[in-house]
């Protein structure tokens, strides 16, 4: 080691060395005593070699210990190795390179080693005044940058020069900053900001500006034109029918102003643009302006419009039409003198229908005038009573009568008699319907009727109000030969003494009822009374058409002839060694009753009424 230090030694006695537990290594040279050369120096002819110091031990030229590898390689391992070999290669070329320039730097170099580094990396020469070509660059664009910052500072920063103009960027245009127009923009500014409506507005002749959309309502709500124009009577319509009238006007219906829309239009006034700015160069601020100065100097009115509620209108009109319509009204019966047989008739009333839609729109188009006591009417349809007093007074007479003798039993004729009184003088208008049971209620010993035969589970027997059924049964011969529908009607248990088989109508409280139902369109008059063991039954009203009478004919189809046989039945009630007859043999009947019309004494017409059927009855005889 000492043989190879003497050696370096007298190669380059100048380099200095550097010593350390691996070696002795030449020390990097120092560039502040080198001579100005191109940074990059191309090595010397001479082998690279010689350029620096190493060791001469063997320990620098073994190899170092081969790591681990796993026994088995696959191909990826391989190419790893193979991309580890080639990047090795560079790295020891890139440090000869390094070794290179190294040794040429300690050497010092010179003009013809300055042009051969020139070759070998393929440069021109370092020239030195670029450098102070960038300074220079640097250096302008810098007092550029401060003089754009100087001149903009105004518009960046708020900061005005006092020495000098003041510029800012507007529109892509550079212009001096004038502090006078920036201070009427300014002004011009915060009068627009206000939240208010601007001066120059009015509102139905008030001036609402510089107020506050609050502050204009309250002045307008309040105000002696508002009381005018909206509690006073803005309109005024009367409408007359015939002698009755009806005021529509702001108690009634009331008046709605438009006051929030109109103060809405104040508030946006001098805060829109128009499409005329399209056209000219106007900024839209600019335009803005415009308009509020042209409001100071001109002004502009708004009026507000009051209006009333339609649905307030339709009501009104509806109450009219119910209290005018009416159906017509007939004639009715007001009287009968029994003396006489004579009537007094009501006057007849035309109906009335109003033309509602008509109406409405007269007196919507009245108060869209804004007519201040317009008087408005509507077309009447009148509808003439179908039975007219005169009607009555030339054509009510009797109809049809029918009339069955009594017997000489008196309780019997005493609940006839109270029968009829309590059905004489019904008057049954058109569509009524008669009812025997709703007419005489119940047959009771406090109405003064009195116990009688009558017929109940095909046996004669004792009860309250018996023998009525003669009353229903004439009354029912008497409405079949007036035309009048038969509702509901019930034969006896066997046929009736005083009527033809078929012609009867039985009745009891309160399953069994007679009814029928004036089908004609004039009012009937009943009639009914007992005079001298006679039970006598009148329909009056408007007589049959084309002199037209009916009559009833019963003819019987079958008869069913009772069991021979007597049915005994004992009755532990009856005295021992006695008997009775319960239930008389009684021969049955079904009968087909027919009604007839005749016209001038001839049959025109026939039709069957109902068929009745009469229970044939074994004689039962009860003893003891």
């Amino acid at each position: 080691m000492a043989n190879g230090n003497s050696n370096r030694e007298n190669k380059n006695s100048n380099i200095p060395f550097y010593e350390n537990e691996n070696g002795l290594f030449a020390m990097p040279a120092d560039l502040s005593q080198a001579t100005q050369h191109r940074l990059i120096i191309p090595p010397p002819e001479a082998s690279y070699e010689e350029s620096f110091v190493y060791e001469d031990e063997d320990r620098w030229q073994k190899p170092l210990p081969a790591a681990r590898r796993p026994v088995q390689q696959d191909r990826r391992q391989t190419q790893s190795m193979q991309r580890t070999t080639d990047a090795k290669g560079s790295w020891n070329n890139l440090t000869q390179r390094v070794r290179e320039i190294g040794q040429m730097m300690r050497t010092g170099g010179n003009n013809s080693s300055g042009n051969n580094a020139g070759q070998y990396f393929g440069k021109k020469p370092y020239k030195s005044w670029h450098a102070y070509l960038y300074v220079g660059i640097i250096t302008v664009c810098f007092l550029f940058m401060s003089i754009i910052a100087v001149m903009m500072m105004p518009q960046m920063a708020g900061y005005f020069w006092k020495d000098f103009d003041n510029f800012a960027f507007i529109n892509g245009e550079l212009l001096p900053y004038d502090r006078e127009k920036v201070a009427m923009f300014q002004q011009y500014r915060d009068y627009a900001a206000r939240d208010v409506i601007y001066p120059g507005v009015f509102i139905d002749g008030i001036s609402v500006g510089d107020m506050t959309m609050e502050e204009a309502k309250a002045a307008l709500s309040g105000s002696a034109a508002a009381n005018q124009q909206v509690n006073t009577t803005p309109y005024s319509v009367t409408v007359a029918i015939g002698d009755k009238t009806w005021q529509v006007d702001q108690t009634n219906v009331p008046a709605v102003r438009n006051l929030g829309n109109v103060l809405e239009r104040a508030y946006a006034i001098g805060r829109t643009n128009t499409i005329d700015i399209q056209i000219t160069q106007q900024t839209p601020f600019r335009q803005r302006v415009n308009q509020l100065m042209d409001l100071r100097m001109n002004g502009i009115n708004l009026t507000t419009d009051v209006t009333y509620d339609t649905e307030a209108v339709r009501k009104i009109v509806n109450e009219i039409t119910a209290y005018v319509n009416r159906d017509p009204i007939n004639a009715q019966i007001l009287s009968f003198d029994y003396k006489t047989r004579t009537f007094s008739f009501s006057d007849d009333y035309p109906g009335i229908q109003v033309d509602s839609e008509m109406l409405y729109e007269r007196i919507i188009a009245a108060l869209d005038a804004g007519q201040q006591g317009a008087i408005v009417t509507t077309n009447l349809a009148l509808t003439p009573a179908s039975i007219t007093k005169d009607d009555l007074t030339s054509d009510f007479s009797l109809i049809a009568a029918y009339t069955t003798d009594t017997t000489s039993e008196s309780n019997r004729n005493t609940n006839i008699s109270l029968a009829c009184q309590a059905i004489n003088g019904t008057a049954l208008l058109p569509g009524e319907v008669f009812s025997f049971n709703k007419a005489t209620g119940e047959r009771t010993t406090d109405k003064g009727y009195k116990s009688a035969g009558a017929i109940a589970a095909g046996q004669s027997i004792e009860e309250v109000g018996g023998g009525i059924c003669q009353v229903s049964s004439t009354l029912f011969n008497a409405a079949a030969r007036a035309d009048l529908e038969i509702v509901e009607r019930s034969p006896h248990a066997w046929p009736s003494t005083y009527v033809d088989r078929g012609e009867d109508a039985t009745v009891n409280w309160p399953n069994l009822d007679f009814k029928f139902k004036n089908n004609t369109e004039a009012p009937i008059f009943i009639i009914t009374y007992y005079n001298d063991r006679k039970m006598s039954a009148e329909i009056w009203g408007l007589a049959l058409k084309d002199g037209m009478t009916i009559d009833l004919e019963s003819k019987v189809i079958r008869t069913i002839e009772p069991s021979i046989e007597v049915k005994y039945v004992q009755n532990p009630e009856l005295p021992f060694g006695t008997s009775q007859t319960k239930v008389k043999s009684r021969t049955g009947y079904v009968v087909e009753t027919y009604k007839v019309w005749y016209q001038n004494g001839q049959e025109v017409k026939r039709e069957l009424l109902h068929t009745s059927t009469y229970n044939a009855y074994q004689q039962v005889v009860e003893y003891n």
